[in-house]
């Protein structure tokens, strides 16, 4: 019963359906995937909320912007810290562009749980389509007193000065090299 666990859970992602499609209960199902040493990771982009799905597309296209980066989410479900670029870590934010109460539009990212953790912070704000608008990289020193970012679309905002694209992202963990 092990191996049909561990073969469905590489497939599915999700105890509730391995158990679904195996006929147990989803706790059987975790034991059996703990005794063979399988992590459960579960999938967020699949079976995720709405914000869920989108950190997660934030999240693969920083590992494909930055390939040498380390996914912590890998080997942990909702891990503290996304990845691990040479030494740094950094946590990776997703957000799309919208306007509460009548506000002018925005992106906000909240930081607050891994800005004594992240070394940096890579924001994605995506428009209303999921299409990626900007990419800002902040260094933990600069945001380490705040406790979420807010971009208002007009850019007119400190956290501007932060804005890089995919190349400049990648080139700077590049230079920035191996943390000591």
């Amino acid at each position: 019963m092990t191996e049909q666990c561990v073969e469905a859970y590489s497939r599915l992602k999700n105890l509730k359906l391995v158990g679904k499609e195996l006929g147990m209960a989803w706790q059987s199902v975790y034991v059996h995937l703990r005794k063979a040493g399988v992590k459960v990771t579960g999938d967020k982009a699949r079976y995720g909320s709405v914000t869920d799905r989108l950190s997660a597309r934030a999240e693969q296209i920083f590992a494909q912007t930055v390939p040498f980066a380390v996914d912590a989410n890998s080997d942990k479900f909702q891990a503290a810290i996304d990845f691990n670029v040479l030494g740094w870590d950094v946590d990776v934010k997703a957000a799309r562009c919208l306007s509460h109460n009548g506000d002018a539009p925005r992106w906000a990212f909240c930081i607050n749980k891994q800005k004594d953790k992240a070394d940096f912070f890579v924001l994605y704000a995506f428009d209303l389509a999921i299409n990626v608008k900007h990419i800002f990289l902040v260094p933990n020193e600069v945001a380490t007193t705040a406790k979420s970012i807010s971009i208002p679309a007009s850019l007119k905002s400190k956290w501007a000065d932060f804005m890089v694209n995919n190349e400049e992202l990648r080139q700077f963990f590049e230079q920035l090299g191996r943390k000591f």
